[in-house]
Order: structure tokens, then sequence, then C-alpha cells
């Protein structure tokens, strides 16, 4: 994995900079509440992208053949 696949885009900068402004203005008991949910939901996301990756198809993503010669030609 790349390890700009752990940068927020400029949208999610955007939202993540309003939710901490919006956190500074609830009581301790609702940001706990929120962060319950906050966590079953990413609890929810791994569940989803387990499922989805056990129902993808394992084909390769490249033919036996062209998967020979690309090794033959590292090989040389």
């Amino acid at each position: 994995m790349k390890p700009e696949s752990f940068d927020l885009t400029i949208e999610q900068m955007f939202e993540f900079r309003r939710m901490q402004d919006a956190a500074a203005d609830i009581s301790q008991e609702q940001a706990l509440e929120l962060l319950v949910q906050a966590s079953r939901l990413l609890m929810i996301k791994s569940n989803v992208i387990r499922d989805l990756m056990r129902q993808a198809p394992l084909e390769p993503l490249v033919k036996h053949s062209q998967a020979q010669n690309l090794a033959c030609h590292l090989n040389h």
C-alpha cells in the first residue's frame, strides 16, 4: 500500500476541521456517544470490506502465459 493512502484529501481535511470545530461545542457525554457510534461504524465498514474481498473474483490480472513471459524476461 502506498504511504499517500494514509493522507486525507483536501475535502476530507476540510470535513475533519469542521468536525473539530463542532466537537468544541458539545458536552463530554455527547462526545462519548459520538465516539461509540463512530467505533461501531468503523467495525461495520471493516465487515463490509472483508465481505467484499471474499466475494471478489480471484482471477489473475494477467494471463498465465503473459506472466510466464514476464518472468522469463526478468530472469535474463
